[in-house]
């Protein structure tokens, strides 16, 4: 199997994927120490408040590791660039990148926040990479005007954006999830043969896995912030409009309709979808403002349900990965309507959970007060 696949990619594409990986990880494992020690000299801290799920200040700036990480791959992937997008990619990803940064030094305003992210994703839609012009057939459609194409594919990337950045709550979620989002990307992309936009999905993954380390640690802790939730969110944002735009050989080389990938890459994308429509709808109905912070997110409830941070993000985590398979398998047996069903169920299904949970949330928020004033007594 291992001499079939040097024979599919070369010799020498494998040993850069590798090298790729490997290279992004230790790179990242090793300046996020000294990323954080900076932070500390720095007193650049997130202090808890009443929405914090930690209880002492931790230093945050770990997004700054995954800028380095896309500057390093894009420099080294240029060779793989056939459609010469790298420069453009750089500019978006900066623009994403300072604005995170500005945040999490001054807490930019909503607007002026949105209004970057806006510039920072018009950028690329000079890039026909990153415009979805096609549906190739789901629910009929064919062929985008540019205009609409040009708009669809902004409020997507917008959107997916500031989804990354709403489930960037507790600890390894956003870490958790950009690793799956990006492992099916990378089986696709492979799949495919966008080699350029594969390493960069594998520099996604190496990146995540360095900083799950150290976000999940107790002594040498530390947050991506949105310096990194909202440039992770971009890059996976990008991937995706990628995927959107290749043609029929998405039927050839992944064995399924063409016409059938919306769906399977709504499915890769669940958690994300979900926790933000289901916020936005409760802020809608509850006549408070969208931009507003609260504690109705899907990791919040599950918190408030008694599970440790590890456990509700490799819960969430893992609900994402089985949409996903789900999808992947139903889209290649099913027609599309037929898989547009199956994928509205499992939508259907987590939001009669989440309501259920969410609904008892306060006898549940008594609970675990209790149960933790238990714990305390029997200790001492």
């Amino acid at each position: 199997m291992l001499d079939k696949l040097i024979q599919e990619v070369g010799s020498h594409h494998l040993m850069y994927f590798v090298c790729c990986f490997l290279g992004v990880f230790a790179v990242s494992f090793l300046l996020i120490p000294k990323i954080r020690s900076i932070a500390v000299k720095l007193n650049l801290s997130d202090a808890p408040d009443k929405r914090s799920s930690h209880e002492a200040p931790v230093p945050t700036f770990g997004g700054v590791i995954f800028y380095i990480s896309y500057i390093i791959i894009l420099f080294f992937a240029q060779y793989l660039d056939v459609n010469h997008v790298s420069i453009t990619l750089l500019a978006s990803i900066s623009i994403l990148f300072f604005t995170g940064l500005l945040d999490d030094f001054r807490n930019l305003s909503p607007r002026i926040k949105f209004l970057f992210q806006i510039i920072g994703v018009a950028i690329l839609m000079f890039q026909p990479d990153f415009r979805i012009v096609s549906l190739h057939g789901f629910m009929g459609v064919y062929e985008i005007p540019i205009a609409i194409s040009i708009a669809g594919s902004m409020f997507f990337l917008l959107a997916l954006i500031n989804a990354f950045n709403l489930i960037d709550g507790i600890d390894g979620l956003s870490g958790i999830t950009g690793i799956i989002i990006a492992s099916f990307y990378s089986f696709m992309l492979f799949n495919l043969g966008h080699y350029f936009y594969l390493s960069i999905s594998l520099a996604t993954i190496g990146t995540l896995l360095a900083f799950l380390r150290f976000n999940f640690s107790i002594k040498r802790k530390i947050f991506m912030g949105d310096t990194g939730s909202l440039v992770i969110g971009l890059v996976l944002g990008l991937l995706t409009l990628k995927l959107m735009a290749v043609g029929d050989a998405a039927h050839n080389s992944l064995s399924f309709n063409r016409g059938q990938l919306p769906l399977f890459l709504a499915g890769v994308l669940f958690i994300p979808t979900l926790d933000t429509i289901r916020v936005m709808l409760l802020r809608f109905t509850r006549g408070v403002s969208m931009f507003k912070p609260d504690r109705n997110h899907i990791h919040h409830i599950l918190i408030d349900f008694g599970l440790s941070h590890r456990r509700a993000s490799f819960c969430i985590g893992f609900i994402n990965f089985l949409v996903a398979s789900i999808m992947f398998y139903v889209t290649q047996q099913l027609t599309i309507l037929q898989s547009l069903l199956v994928l509205i169920l499992m939508f259907f299904i987590a939001f009669a959970v989440l309501f259920l949970m969410n609904k008892n949330q306060t006898a549940i928020r008594l609970k675990v007060k209790i149960r933790k004033s238990m714990v305390k007594l029997l200790s001492l």
